[in-house]
């Protein structure tokens, strides 16, 4: 109608050509078209912002207050185990991977030539324990009654030598001097007739003997060769003969042993028995000599000490030498039994074989525990390791809060499903620097019965240091900071609800909510996503080292 109208007018005042008129009306028609589009497009473009602005209710909570810090996983304790002396390795027992208990036989040590000296320390020392019981025990009756015997021996020789030869023992000294004499005029006037004729008559027997048991020992070859008579039996007469060869050889010695007289050393030799025989029947007659008597009382003195040492018996200074030379026994047995115990190589805490260093039949020497140098390892018999544990270097400003027992949670690249629990068991007194940092060392036990986690593993550990109960939290992404402080940006109100930003204090940031001090109360939305190109931009630095626009440090304070 509208349309009509004007071109009512326009005909009325105007005279325009129909063409103008149908090009100025379909200018009329584009822009009202464009201004309809325009106002269509930017209603669904405010529609979509609305859609993609995400808000979070703030909410009350109670928050458990951790801090992270990376670790990895090392055994308690590592040593090199290895000989206390060095030698040949005998038997090895146990192989990489094997988990042993404490005292546990690993492996032997050849002792072959410790055998020997044990068995010499023990002789010594049953020796000097013999030894030291002989003379606590004292000596024996026998002994005394011995000392006692020689004592009277020694006595009734000097009561001989004092009192003299009786007459009988110088008739005695005669009648041997009587025949010695006998004996040599005897060897002097050589044998005689009858002895000769004698030795002749044996001979002839003798010569006669052997003819008959030849003529038998021949008969016997016959026979034993006709099977008459046995083998047995041709031996006898075998036998027989040969004897009777020898006494004929015998008899014949004895004959010209008769023909030729006495020897000149037989002679000689009884010349010597006459001259011994007289000076002993002039011995005799002559008595005993002062020097006799002199020895003979010497004996009787010594005989008499003899008897009271016996009857004394062990001096305190020999039974405590004695006792000393046990003792000393005892010491070098006991060496001897601990070198013996050395070769044994037990281990010395429970734990797993990590490396083996030496075969049966290796040399190996005692070396530095732990050392993991080649000159080290190589001497060695093989690598120990006790349980793991987990260490982490964590922040100086953080060690006020670890505290030695505090459960911990730990995480592992290679089981991420799969957290495990410990307890702190040990806190550095001394800082470490890296890079300008500066951390200390904290030690934490490692619950891992399946023993999953291997030495050297990297770690993500959490310290569980309390709780923060019923506190204002926010997403830590919704914070921003600008020139004006710190805060977050509410979801505004009405038909325009524009954002509307709000300062905050905030405490403390747990994994990916921080906590609000002040500035907002349970139930505000804030605004944690914007539309794009629409978010506001942080203009100050983050007060903690570490936190970046918008947010704080991952897990800690």
């Amino acid at each position: 109608m509208a349309v009509g109208l004007i071109k009512e007018r326009i005909k009325l005042k105007l005279n325009v050509p129909k063409w103008l008129l149908g090009l100025l009306l379909l200018s009329a028609l584009a822009a009202t078209g464009y201004i309809t589009y325009t106002q269509i497009a930017t209603t669904n473009q405010r529609q979509e912002m609305r859609r993609r602005i995400q808000t979070v209710t703030v909410e009350r909570v109670t928050l458990p207050m951790r801090i992270t810090a990376n670790g990895t996983v090392q055994p308690e304790r590592s040593v090199n185990v290895s000989p206390k002396n060095s030698g040949i390795l005998k038997q090895l027992l146990v192989k990489e991977g094997d988990r042993v208990k404490e005292g546990q036989i690993l492996a032997y040590m050849d002792n072959s030539n410790l055998q020997g000296q044990l068995t010499q320390a023990k002789a010594q020392l049953e020796t000097a324990q013999a030894n030291l019981d002989k003379l606590l025990a004292g000596n024996r009756p026998q002994e005394v009654a011995q000392s006692q015997a020689q004592l009277a021996s020694a006595q009734a020789n000097l009561d001989k030598l004092l009192a003299g030869n009786r007459p009988q023992e110088v008739a005695q000294a005669q009648a041997q001097l009587a025949s010695a004499q006998a004996n040599l005029d005897k060897l002097l006037a050589g044998n005689r007739p009858q002895e000769v004729a004698q030795a002749q008559a044996q001979l002839a027997s003798a010569q006669a003997n052997l003819r008959q048991a030849e003529l038998n020992y021949n008969q016997n070859q016959r026979l034993q060769t006709a099977g008459a008579i046995s083998l047995r039996e041709l031996d006898t007469s075998r036998t027989a003969y040969d004897t009777a060869k020898a006494q004929v050889e015998q008899a014949k010695q004895a004959l010209n042993l008769q023909k030729s007289g006495t020897r000149p050393e037989e002679i000689a030799a009884a010349r010597a028995q006459v001259e011994q025989a007289k000076q002993a029947f002039n011995l005799q007659q002559s008595g005993t000599r002062p020097e006799e008597i002199a020895a003979a009382r010497a004996q009787v003195e010594q005989a008499k000490q003899a008897l009271e040492l016996q009857k004394a018996g062990a001096r305190p200074e020999e039974i405590a030498a004695a006792r000393a030379q046990v003792m000393n026994a005892q010491g070098a047995l006991q060496t001897i039994q601990a070198q013996l115990n050395d070769t044994v190589i037990r281990a010395p805490f429970d734990g797993v074989v990590t490396r083996k260093f030496a075969d049966p039949g290796s040399f190996v020497t005692p070396t530095t525990s732990g050392s993991s140098v080649s000159s080290a390892t190589s001497s060695s018999i093989l690598s120990l390791a006790a349980k793991n544990q987990v260490i982490a270097k964590v922040a100086e400003t953080s060690i006020p809060k670890i505290k030695v027992g505090q459960d911990v949670t730990i995480e592992a690249d290679a089981y991420p499903r799969q957290p495990f629990s410990g307890k702190v068991i040990q806190v550095a007194t001394q800082s470490t620097v890296d890079q300008n940092v500066t951390n200390f060392e904290v030690k934490m036990s490692l619950d891992d019965p399946k023993n999953l986690l291997q030495s050297g593993m990297n770690v993500n550990v959490k310290f569980n240091v309390g709780t923060l109960d019923n506190v204002v939290v926010v997403p830590t992404i919704a914070i921003v900071r600008q020139e004006n402080g710190t805060g977050v940006y509410l979801m505004g109100r009405g038909e325009n609800r524009r954002p509307r930003f709000r300062p905050i204090t905030t405490g403390a940031t747990v994994e990916d909510k921080t906590v609000v001090v002040s500035g907002i109360e349970e139930g505000d939305k804030v605004m944690i996503s914007f539309p794009q190109g629409q978010r506001p931009a942080s203009r100050t630095p983050s007060m903690f080292p570490g936190m970046g626009p918008g947010g704080g440090r991952r897990g800690g304070f």
